[in-house]
């Protein structure tokens, strides 16, 4: 009861509200967790990747935990990078289905997310000096950042990976070193315990910002503990899918229907609904090598709904193997402004 009230009074806190307090404190903690996971993510890619270099996935399964909460069917491109040393360009190719570059720096700020950009990106830090040239020019609070893609495969798996080697960085090769502050292993726990306590006291509309201000502290920390990489709502809406009808957590031995609203995305986007153990936040082993339904893959009612059917055996309308306590991810991909994506759900 006392975690909740603490995390109800931080979560209505305004930004500037949260008092600077002595370093090892909950507070200190939950504003430097988005760093802290950034920097985390980064030091493991560094110690097979070089930075400024795009490196990509392929198809995502069970056995990838980089990143938590995963999508299946994308394939996902990484490239850490610095401006130390002065601006970076990522040039791409077209693609006809739905592609992204989205831009993070190490407080997990979005400055920008480009879908199917017809312009080179164009990196910079405030007050370097800048090329000549049509761009997106986005500007980074941190030397260090994130170039990160996501482009879906829709039975195209060659095509995708052929067009994702025209994707790359001009520079970026700076100075990758990134301080974390530190904490003791009690401060940490018990901050950790808030934060998971208020995932389902935030909006998930309001958890990513582009800038340093523009969402809560504990409102930053929640969307990197539930989804590192996830973006702001107006390029991709979130809805968390873990309780039935009654209010219970989804568990591997029942089978739950979903019923997902019709029109929640622009022509050009998508939506996914993505299943994840609860023990892991990963994708789920499954033999039929299921681990979502897209617009590109699920068939839909005369309506205009979509069905999704999560049972131990992946059977039924538009199935998904579980079998493990889990909970699911929809994804609406370029949505429709405003619209509702309350999700139907029924136990049979």
């Amino acid at each position: 009861m006392f975690l909740r009230k603490l995390c109800t009074l931080i979560l209505f806190l305004p930004v500037f509200a949260v008092p600077t307090l002595a370093q090892d404190t909950i507070e200190n903690y939950i504003r430097e967790y988005p760093n802290q996971e950034q920097v985390r993510m980064m030091q493991r890619w560094l110690e097979t990747n070089e930075p400024g270099a795009f490196q990509f996935t392929g198809l995502v399964d069970p056995t990838d935990d980089t990143v938590i909460t995963p999508q299946a069917t994308v394939n996902y491109g990484y490239n850490w990078f610095s401006l130390s040393e002065g601006p970076a360009i990522i040039r791409t190719p077209q693609y006809d289905r739905y592609f992204s570059v989205s831009i993070f720096d190490m407080k997990h700020n979005i400055p920008g997310v480009l879908v199917n950009p017809d312009l080179p990106i164009l990196l910079y830090r405030p007050g370097q000096t800048l090329p000549e040239g049509d761009f997106h020019k986005l500007a980074l609070e941190t030397d260090q950042g994130l170039a990160f893609t996501r482009m879906v495969v829709v039975d195209n798996l060659d095509e995708v990976m052929a067009l994702s080697g025209e994707i790359v960085m001009e520079g970026g090769e700076g100075d990758m070193d990134r301080d974390v502050q530190r904490f003791s292993p009690e401060t940490e726990a018990a901050a950790l315990t808030l934060i998971e306590t208020a995932v389902p006291l935030v909006d998930t509309d309001k958890i990513f910002g582009s800038v340093s201000g523009d969402v809560g502290e504990i409102h930053a920390a929640v969307g990197v503990f539930q989804g590192q990489l996830g973006t702001p709502s107006n390029v991709v809406r979130y809805g968390l899918l873990a309780f039935d009808e009654n209010g219970q957590p989804f568990n591997g031995d029942d089978t739950y229907v979903l019923t997902v609203p019709a029109n929640i995305v622009e022509e050009g986007g998508y939506f996914s609904v993505t299943v994840y153990a609860s023990a892991n936040k990963l994708l789920i082993p499954n033999d039929k090598g299921i681990y979502d339904q897209t617009s590109y893959t699920a068939e839909p009612n005369e309506d205009g709904t979509f069905t999704v059917t999560l049972s131990p055996s992946g059977e039924g309308q538009n199935g998904i193997p579980t079998g493990t306590p889990f909970y699911g991810v929809l994804r609406a991909y370029v949505p429709v402004p405003g619209a509702d994506l309350t999700v139907e759900v029924q136990t049979k």
